[in-house]
């Protein structure tokens, strides 16, 4: 996987909620080899509980934005 980090590409946020969602996300996206990483603005007295957490946002390339939409709403679509 290409590290985000060294990189003059677009990055756009594909998925927003808590820590916990996030890094389900994440992992689902890192299964399917799309570069992501994970951006908490919230570091908040919940920090350590992330099932209440929230502010967890997961960033892609902008290429790569497609194909993850796709995995973020079949996610979010099996949690109903």
């Amino acid at each position: 996987m290409k590290d985000l980090n060294n990189t003059n590409e677009v990055t756009v946020e594909v998925f927003s909620g808590t820590l916990w969602e996030a890094e389900m996300v994440r992992s689902l996206l890192d299964n399917a080899q799309i570069s992501n990483f994970m951006k908490n603005n919230l570091l908040n007295h919940f920090m350590y509980d992330p099932i209440k957490a929230e502010g967890a946002k997961v960033i892609v390339l902008q290429r790569d934005l497609d194909e993850a939409s796709n995995i973020v709403a079949h996610y979010i679509n099996n949690q109903k």
